[in-house]
């Protein structure tokens, strides 16, 4: 069987939320009930309390995540988080790659070479592995340096030469932002493929965000029908996932619930702090339903990457260093007016525009504020 998954964890986060027992959340996974167990007894995370009296709801709710009265509780709490555990899982399997198969007496013949030339004389590794004609024997180049990468070496990275000059990529802290995760229940990315491959005939709608700089107050929240690369936005408040939602369903109002019904029929997002409150578009104002909605998995881009890829001609025109503040929604609907009149070659030369107008009608690009360009005259050059 294979390693629980992250998008696993975070189910089984959101089934405790939810109070299932271990039995209903196997089923669910389509797991074993002990692997539920272990998984949870692995990464229990206690928080002490200022009492050592024994919770008197804790034979109802074997653990607190869904308990209503954790916020104010005294006693000893008892938490499962997939982030957690999910760490620890991710470290654990890296420790075990991390280590060395060489013996001691090769390491310590690696090391004499290493001390020598590269400490002593400044010498490059490459140079120094080619002078001695022993180290190949050993192993290969690429060895030694993720020796000394990994610290098992008797230098350290920073005393190769050009070390310090080439830009690596570090590992950024990542945290799952979205705030209620029971709304995961059904709205996994798992449960997309599922849904999706069963309602092939239905319109499949992604959302993202794009943001300026850090100071900002503005991003725009962007929406792409991926079978026409068609991609339009609204302005929204940046990390606001009120205002994301409420711009959503403003929109489904201009157009119609009826129209968004058979419009936005499947819509995807990921777990940003915008989406939130995602699932809220699933309903008109008097409670109908009318979508679906779903979450990919966690620091994924590769789940929504007809989105992503539709990005790449807003960079075109508002470059990531740039500032969003001086955009308003008509600015923006000029921006994607003019991306969605770009010739696509994977639309057999067509435009973005053209098939959403034969599929969805003039009317609908209109209220949306999104008008055809003459091909002639597409501008995709930087905003001021």
């Amino acid at each position: 069987m294979k390693r629980l998954t992250v998008e696993e964890r975070m189910l089984i986060q959101a089934c405790l939320s939810k109070d299932m027992n271990l039995t209903a959340i196997a089923n669910r996974l389509g797991r074993n009930k002990s692997t539920i167990s272990r998984e949870i007894k692995s990464h229990l995370i206690i928080k002490e309390g200022f009492t050592d009296k024994e919770c008197i709801h804790r034979k109802k709710h074997f653990l607190c995540n869904s308990c209503q009265y954790r916020g104010s509780c005294p006693r000893d709490k008892r938490f499962y988080n997939f982030e957690e555990a999910q760490k620890v899982a991710t470290d654990l399997k890296s420790l075990s790659r991390k280590h060395t198969r060489l013996s001691e007496r090769n390491i310590a013949i690696i090391n004499e070479v290493l001390l020598e030339q590269i400490r002593g004389l400044k010498q490059s590794l490459h140079h120094a592995y080619i002078s001695n004609p022993s180290l190949a024997k050993i192993c290969c180049e690429k060895t030694i340096r993720r020796l000394i990468y990994n610290g098992f070496a008797a230098i350290k990275a920073h005393e190769l030469r050009k070390y310090v000059i080439y830009k690596r990529e570090y590992e950024k802290p990542r945290s799952f932002q979205l705030r209620d995760i029971e709304v995961l229940i059904g709205r996994q990315f798992s449960d997309y493929l599922k849904y999706s491959s069963n309602h092939k005939r239905e319109n499949i709608v992604q959302y993202d965000s794009v943001i300026g700089k850090m100071s900002d107050e503005k991003a725009i929240l962007t929406i792409t029908f991926i079978k026409y690369k068609f991609q339009f936005g609204l302005l929204i408040k940046k990390s606001n996932p009120s205002d994301a939602v409420t711009k959503i369903k403003r929109l489904f109002r201009l157009i119609g619930f009826e129209t968004a019904k058979k419009i936005f029929q499947i819509n995807l997002a990921d777990n940003g702090v915008e989406f939130s409150y995602f699932n809220q578009i699933e309903v008109d104002d008097s409670g109908q339903f009318i979508c679906r909605t779903f979450f990919t998995n966690p620091y994924k881009a590769t789940d929504k990457a007809h989105c992503e890829r539709n990005h790449e001609l807003i960079r075109y025109m508002i470059s990531k260093s740039k500032s969003l503040d001086f955009l308003t929604q008509e600015k923006v609907n000029w921006m994607f007016s003019q991306i969605n009149s770009y010739v696509r070659k994977g639309l057999d030369d067509q435009t973005p525009y053209d098939l959403v107008r034969r599929k969805y009608g003039q009317d609908f690009l209109d209220k949306i504020g999104i008008f055809r360009v003459e091909k002639k005259k597409v501008d995709l050059r930087q905003m001021c």
